[in-house]
């Protein structure tokens, strides 16, 4: 999908985070383009966050407010300045920019277009940027550089000297000897004094007074307020009206006041609110100046102010999205206005610099509230030489600008009251469906949407979640975050698509179930058998136990003539009474009671030994009996990893310098850990040199058996294993959201698709000579997969229990299954679940599947999953392919909940090993 974005400030910024950040989550492929007039790298070309702003233009939130997925402001630069320099966090945006394209997901793109775009319309289906293109594109360029209403140069009769504020370049052209009339008294007023060499300012404004100075409670007071702060918000969102607004932002008023240690002041408060408080431009300044400092006990103002900016996100909650039609209208529009003053005014350095400077005459206040009037006329009234027009371009879509044509041409609607472009939830323009916009073009449709802040709203969020499932291939498809499709075989395919055999399976069995079909062992097996044969080995397959419990495996191999190694008793007594003769099994377990031994030799099986006490203890166990066993060779240290299994071969070689009665070493065996190809070879090439010394002490050695597993790939598709690996490694940089719980970094994972596996595999591993010296000493190999040959032979089926949120919101689906049922030496299974509907489609939910043990971190897997219709109790969850260990290596019956029972198919029977019980 190729999405544009118009706009690279802090808006732009936040989109294509969040679209990048969803489409890793979800798989998409998006082409982002970004348009702006000037160069991101360098900040260039980011309007009021241009790196060559003066120092003086500070920022007027708190810098621990401004965060992008690069981290927070403060943590980038090092400093914990409250109020820095915007040109600081213009460089910040720009570094932003150049990480998130460090970071781009799999499958996306991203390119700058340095160009300021002139035309958007709809077009086939999508959106057309100046005559390019896209399926989607997200306006979002902030404020207008320049409106109808700004003062030209020749707009004030007798000056010469009429500037803008910005770019403050402007104001350069004013020297120390020129009296400047300002145009506008607030922030920006504050830029151009705190910067201009003006002898003397005098500012003009149609409300007459200066923005009061943000004040701050204390840490505790914060915490005493908290409290009455959340119930203000709720009385604030259920709001009938404007009075019932009013009231709740008195009230919390009032609770500000009483946090502050101040006394109740119901009349100043709604003195305040009225806009009928103050009576000194000056002495107002002051006095919130004071406040801020500590040398003033609260004031209403100030309260009032507190009060507004602390509940912001509640009423923007409320009056957005054509919300403040019922708060009345223009009235809730007033009220806006007046609260902006007392609550968003300049921090208080600056503002104690303005005191200062109107203190000793330079800034002078004779004209402050008459913006009303002629300019002309104001200037030759106190013989100014220069005007400066610090009054920036209005909210709304701005006549001229890209907003304003799309206003003109009818493509974007405006609010009746506001002008503002009226926008959907998710952004997209009301009566477009691929254009959305996002910033100053909707403030007072969507209030408080012009702001560095993020989370005021959910436009941006709910914007990249709509383009970001648009650009599925299918975008139904229930899947873990990000996707990693499983590899189905035709018989899981048939039975999942069988809603009602499901269901049976979970009435007739209960959840979780274990559904098992040993068909795709066969094939697998045969890969295997027919590589070797390609290299000129003889190759047994020795089938391990101890990856599933169920018999119909045993059966299975035993049917295919190939053998079974077990690791304990009772796997070893269930594999004979299935049938399978002795010297068709062997036992490598790691640890074997004598009883096991005693077992083993009784029935003619061959015994890997693990070490040299224990080739003793079967020597006696023998008691005059034949047994056949195969050392456990731990190779070199310096060649392989290390293993716990086995003994060096200089050990073997004196252990077994002589033979023993009745002991017959009939071949070497190795276990390695990994997939490696070379590491196997090596192994190898150390127990060929180990039979030849054994040989060479009279010992008939039939076979090398090279145990530690098989390959195989869990996953359909390679980029899908790419992408996760890129996304785990980007979850603790902040470009990706957390998608696993409590954001574990999964640190220990099976490598779910990998590369060569099975035949391919063990050919690599026979190559550089390894089959030769097999042919060559008349040795077969003996391999022990249980994991490969398993693949594709079995999935689990659980029932939804719940669906709830946990404590902080975080959304939670319950099954009646638990982790142990799901779960091997891997921290997590790396494989989409499926979703076999029951319940009517539902919202769209992301959430981590949570299992029935009474411990908090209870999860079934532990990456979220995204539901794209919901679900619902009675849907039932599979876990595909998980016969290979994750069934039972681990299982439990914790809380003596039953284990699963293992079901064969297609016959819908229990399996021998639970029909027994």
């Amino acid at each position: 999908m190729k999405v544009a974005i118009i706009g690279a400030g802090p808006r732009g910024l936040w989109a294509a985070e969040e679209l990048f950040s969803r489409a890793r989550e979800r798989g998409a492929a998006i082409e982002l383009s970004v348009y702006n007039d000037g160069p991101v790298a360098t900040a260039g070309g980011l309007g009021s966050y241009q790196p060559d702003l003066p120092a003086e233009w500070v920022l007027n939130v708190p810098a621990e407010t401004v965060h992008t997925r690069l981290g927070g402001l403060n943590e980038w630069r090092g400093d914990d300045d409250e109020y820095p320099s915007r040109r600081v966090v213009g460089r910040f945006i720009a570094a932003s920019w150049s990480a998130l394209a460090h970071w781009v997901p799999a499958g996306c793109t991203v390119q700058i277009v340095d160009h300021r775009v002139d035309e958007i319309i709809p077009a086939d289906g999508g959106v057309a940027v100046d005559g390019t293109r896209y399926d989607e594109a997200l306006l979002a360029t902030g404020h207008a550089e320049d409106w109808p209403g700004a003062l030209a140069p020749d707009s004030v009769e007798g000056v010469n000297t009429v500037v803008r504020a910005f770019p403050p370049g402007n104001l350069d052209a004013i020297g120390a000897h020129d009296t400047a009339l300002v145009r506008g008294a607030a922030l920006t007023f504050v830029d151009v004094v705190r910067y201009c060499r003006a002898g003397i300012f005098y500012p003009v404004a149609r409300g007459g007074r200066f923005m009061d100075v943000k004040c701050h409670l204390a840490p505790d007071q914060a915490a005493q307020l908290r409290p009455a702060l959340r119930a203000a918000e709720d009385s604030i969102r259920g709001a009938a009206g404007f009075t019932e607004l009013i009231d709740a932002l008195a009230d919390l008023s009032l609770d500000v006041l009483a946090a502050a240690g101040g006394a109740g002041d119901k009349a100043g408060v709604r003195a305040v609110l009225a806009g009928r408080d103050g009576t000194d431009p000056v002495e107002d300044l002051r006095a919130s100046y004071e406040v801020a400092v500590g040398s003033r006990a609260w004031t209403p103002a100030a309260a009032v102010g507190y009060a507004f900016r602390a509940a912001y996100g509640a009423v923007v909650e409320r009056a957005s999205f054509g919300g403040r039609d019922s708060l009345g209208g223009e009235r809730f529009g007033e009220l806006t206005t007046t609260l902006e003053r007392v609550a968003f005014g300049p921090p208080a350095e600056t503002a104690g610099q303005v005191l200062g400077m109107i203190e000793s005459g330079r800034i002078r206040t004779d004209l402050l509230g008459r913006g009303d009037e002629d300019l002309t006329a104001l200037a030759r009234e106190v013989g100014a030489t220069a005007v400066v027009d610090a009054v920036n371009a209005p909210p709304g879509p701005v006549k001229g600008t890209v907003a304003g044509l799309l206003v003109e041409r009818g493509i974007a609607r405006v609010h009746g009251e506001t002008g503002a472009i009226m926008v959907e939830r998710d952004g997209t323009l009301v009566g477009q469906q691929h254009l959305a916009a996002a910033g100053r073009m909707s403030e007072g449709w969507i209030l408080g949407h012009d702001t560095l802040r993020r989370g005021e709203h959910e436009v941006i969020p709910a914007w990249a979640r709509r383009v970001s499932r648009a650009a599925l291939a299918d975008p139904e498809r229930v899947h873990g975050m990000p996707p990693l499709r499983a590899c189905l075989e035709p018989w899981a395919q048939r039975l999942l698509a069988d809603n009602e055999a499901c269901r049976g399976l979970i009435r007739d069995f209960s959840s979780p179930v274990n559904v098992v079909d040993a068909e795709p062992l066969k094939r697998n097996a045969a890969e295997l058998v027919e590589a070797a044969a390609a290299e000129g080995v003889e190759l047994r397959l020795y089938y391990a136990r101890k990856a599933n419990k169920a018999l119909a495996f045993v059966d299975a191999v035993r049917d295919a003539g190939h053998g079974v190694d077990v690791a304990s008793e009772n796997e070893l007594r269930q594999v004979l009474e299935r049938g399978v003769r002795g010297r068709d099994i062997i036992l490598t377990a790691a640890v074997k009671p004598d009883a096991l031994l005693r077992l083993a030799i009784d029935s003619g099986v061959v015994i890997s030994v693990d070490n040299a006490g224990e080739y003793e203890r079967i020597a006696d166990l023998a008691a005059g009996r034949t047994v056949r066993v195969a050392p456990r060779l731990a190779p070199d240290p310096a060649a392989v990893a290390p293993t716990r299994f086995g003994e060096r071969k200089d050990t073997w070689l004196r252990c077994c310098s002589s033979a023993r009665a009745g002991v017959r070493v009939v071949g070497v065996h190795v276990h390695l850990n990994g997939y490696a190809a070379a590491d196997r070879r090596v192994a190898l090439e150390e127990a060929v040199r180990l039979v030849d010394g054994l040989r060479d002490a009279g010992h008939e050695l039939e076979f090398i058996d090279l145990g530690g597993g098989v390959p195989m790939s869990y996953l359909a598709h390679e980029e899908q294993w790419r992408a996760y690996e890129q996304a785990i490694a980007a979850q603790p940089h902040g470009y990706a959201e957390p998608f696993t719980w409590k954001a574990d970094p999964l640190t220990t994972v099976y490598p779910y698709w990998q590369s060569p596996t099975r035949g391919a595999w063990l050919r690599e591993v026979l190559g550089g000579g390894t089959a030769a010296a097999l042919r060559e000493r008349g040795l077969r190999l003996h391999l022990e997969p249980g994991r490969a040959l398993l693949d594709g032979c079995g999935l689990t089926l659980a029932e939804v229990a719940f669906v709830k949120e946990r404590s902080d919101g975080v959304p939670l689906v319950g099954l009646y299954m638990n982790r142990t049922q799901c779960r091997s030496t891997s921290d997590d299974y790396l494989v989409d679940p499926i979703l076999i509907r029951a319940s009517e489609p539902g919202e769209e939910l992301e959430a981590f599947l949570v299992g029935a043990y009474c411990i908090e971190d209870e999860l079934i897997l532990r990456r979220k999953v995204r539901f794209p219709s919901g679900v619902a109790p009675g849907d039932i969850v599979a876990i595909p392919n998980t016969a290979g260990y994750l069934m039972h290596i681990l299982e439990s019956a914790s809380h003596q909940i039953p284990l699963a029972r293992n079901v064969v198919w297609p016959a819908g029977e229990l399996d021998a090993i639970d029909a027994a019980g």
